[in-house]
């Protein structure tokens, strides 16, 4: 399957234009916060299986506000030799904008494969709150075979760069990589408040200075539910030296 979802967000909280395509359906819902467009992303079909090609793209027009949570997981499927599932969540944010995203638990079932790429364009004095969570395998289950990369920029130029293999495990047992823990929680932020700064809570829970307006936060845990709360309360700490 080849799906396609793009929203256009202007200022005051307008959803300027929507085109989805199942799985990936986006529904504007009411926002309490004044000026914010509230989007929900809906599972609308299965997916990703083996050999999809989906793409969500957002792109903030300059001073929008955006807030994009998900309303449930997403299942990677698949087994056998077939191709294996390309996700690519893409967001472009104009000269002042702002979006908050969770996207979703993404869960890498046994026997499946799938590629995901988080690709983001950052404006002059963009902010960006965006978070990543994936489960590799459902409890009792052999994970399935899963990569994530980072593409970031700035005005055109490359703020983060970053590819985590999570298919291969003689790098996933390695302790420093997950050590064998099936959850890897991941929150990039951005924007020109922040003063960044590299923050150790534990071992398996660390925020990366990356540059004078953004952090990378990193958290690995067995279960989602704990890897989601150390995930938020490492951001709590990330927001409170900004």
């Amino acid at each position: 399957m080849i799906a396609r979802t793009t929203a256009v967000i202007e200022p005051g909280g307008v959803l300027g234009r929507l085109t989805c395509e199942p799985p990936l359906t986006l529904r504007q819902v009411r926002s309490d916060e004044p000026g914010c467009c509230q989007i929900r992303l809906v599972g609308t079909a299965a997916g990703p299986l083996a050999g999809d090609d989906l793409a969500l793209s957002l792109q903030l027009r300059a001073g929008a506000r955006a807030s994009l949570q998900a309303t449930g997981a997403s299942i990677a499927q698949g087994r056998g030799g077939s191709r294996p599932a390309a996700l690519l969540m893409r967001a472009e944010l104009a000269d002042g904008a702002a979006l908050h995203a969770e996207p979703g638990a993404l869960i890498v079932c046994g026997g499946s494969r799938v590629d995901v790429s988080v690709d983001v364009a950052l404006g002059t004095d963009a902010v960006l709150d965006w978070r990543e969570l994936i489960v590799l395998g459902r409890s009792g289950e052999r994970s399935g075979n899963a990569t994530l990369r980072w593409n970031v920029t700035r005005l055109g130029r490359p703020v983060l760069r970053q590819f985590v293999d999570l298919s291969d495990p003689a790098l996933t047992g390695w302790a420093g990589m997950t050590a064998h823990r099936r959850v890897l929680g991941c929150a990039l932020i951005a924007g020109p408040a922040l003063a960044s700064r590299t923050i150790v809570e534990s071992a398996t829970a660390v925020a990366q200075f990356i540059d004078n307006q953004t952090v990378l936060a990193t958290v690995l845990s067995t279960d989602a539910a704990t890897a989601k709360r150390d995930l938020s309360e490492l951001c709590d700490q990330i927001y409170q030296i900004g």
